[in-house]
């Protein structure tokens, strides 16, 4: 295994974690500590400051002595592989959802998009323990915004985050409703929003759910595609 500084549009696969891979590649290039790329196999590794993402045929022995060297805080990986990661590691079962197009009366003059930020911090630090502190997220997320990577959506009480749109696979994050507005409907609203405006130029919108959040997303129409587990490392 080792260290890559070019070459990585190449070595990624069409798929969800490749994507990942992709753009973040196309944020930062391969220069920052903080975000640095390996070629292992026939596949990539990418950490991100503590998060990692695995893609492709990695060596599966180089990738765990990786991991043990390392330490990142989550390892996002594809159900074929199994990894011997220890006991200080969670596991995570992810569904996959892809958004379907349904109806909706938002007015697009509604959605804001990539502006009050603050106001999108502090929605999604009352859902995400792990979101850290407003600076890092403000710095990152407006980093890939000016790199056309990302978009930042606000909807009356909702925020959601496009990571990224590469050969028409949509990832949304971050979805979250402000405590005092949920039960109101307006994650729904949103993203079905979301859905039929990237329809609209031929793209297809996507997300991962954790277990206690299948229920919401089957109940709102949306159609599993995939599993995977994420790995989270305790404390």
């Amino acid at each position: 295994m080792k260290r890559i500084y070019d070459g990585i549009p190449e070595l990624v696969t069409e798929s969800y974690y490749g994507y990942k891979i992709l753009a973040a590649y196309r944020a930062y290039g391969a220069e920052y500590d903080f975000c640095k790329f390996y070629s292992s196999g026939n596949g990539i590794v990418h950490i991100y400051n503590s998060s990692m993402v695995i893609d492709g045929n990695t060596d599966l022995a180089e990738l765990e002595m990786l991991i043990e060297m390392t330490k990142p805080a989550t390892i996002e990986v594809s159900s074929a592989h199994t990894l011997q990661v220890g006991p200080t590691y969670q596991k995570h079962n992810r569904t996959m959802f892809c958004l379907k197009s349904y109806k909706t009366d938002v007015d697009a003059n509604a959605v804001k998009i990539n502006n009050f930020t603050d106001e999108c911090y502090k929605i999604l630090s009352e859902s995400f323990e792990n979101m850290g502190d407003f600076e890092s997220w403000y710095v990152d997320i407006n980093h890939r915004i000016r790199h056309k990577v990302a978009n930042l959506y606000l909807f009356d009480s909702t925020t959601a985050t496009q990571q990224f749109n590469i050969n028409g696979f949509v990832f949304l994050s971050h979805i979250a409703t402000a405590e005092a507005a949920r039960g109101r409907g307006t994650a729904r609203k949103l993203l079905y929003f979301l859905a039929q405006k990237y329809k609209s130029v031929g793209c297809e919108a996507y997300l991962w759910a954790l277990d206690h959040r299948k229920t919401f997303y089957e109940s709102i129409g949306f159609e599993p595609v995939a599993e995977d587990i994420l790995y989270e490392m305790e404390g």
